[in-house]
């Protein structure tokens, strides 16, 4: 059974603002390793955001003109992965392309850089985490990835 990583692609490590010029992707499109997604102006400069890998386009968090910033999020990937063990069992997470987004306009999920990829390294839903500050970081992540272990580890018999 094949499973997959939602991957989170965000600005990377700018000087200034840029702005969103073009999307060259939907949500449901399947892309191979280095297909442009995104095209971004920063200043007088292009930059082509390209998919990391192959995999399927589950949700673009951005709108053509919209500024962005190092570090924010502009769309999930879901890529297929080899089967990880955790613990001896099969670790298994819900798909982007299966959960209930809130409308862009309507909702923002502040997430830390550093958190977002510590996030989609573990196949952390970022949806289900609380922030203690202004924004989700990775102590946040960590925690909550404690308190699935601890709760996982007390529901097996031993």
């Amino acid at each position: 059974m094949s499973t997959f990583t939602t991957h989170l692609i965000c600005v990377p490590e700018l000087d200034e603002t840029a702005s969103v010029s073009a999307v060259h992707i939907l949500p449901g499109h399947h892309v191979h390793s280095n297909t442009p997604l995104l095209t971004l102006i920063c200043g007088d400069s292009e930059i082509e955001i390209c998919a990391p890998e192959a995999g399927l386009v589950s949700h673009i968090m951005v709108e053509i003109k919209e500024s962005v910033q190092c570090g924010d999020l502009l769309l999930q990937m879901e890529i297929e992965e080899e089967p990880v063990q955790l613990f001896g069992a099969e670790a298994t997470f819900a798909s982007a392309c299966q959960l209930d987004w809130p409308a862009a306009q309507t909702a923002t999920l502040n997430v830390s850089l550093s958190a977002a990829r510590l996030a989609a390294k573990l196949g952390v839903d970022l949806s289900t985490i609380t922030a203690q500050g202004e924004c989700i970081e990775e102590a946040d992540i960590e925690a909550h990835v404690r308190a699935v272990m601890l709760q996982w580890q007390q529901s097996r018999p031993y």
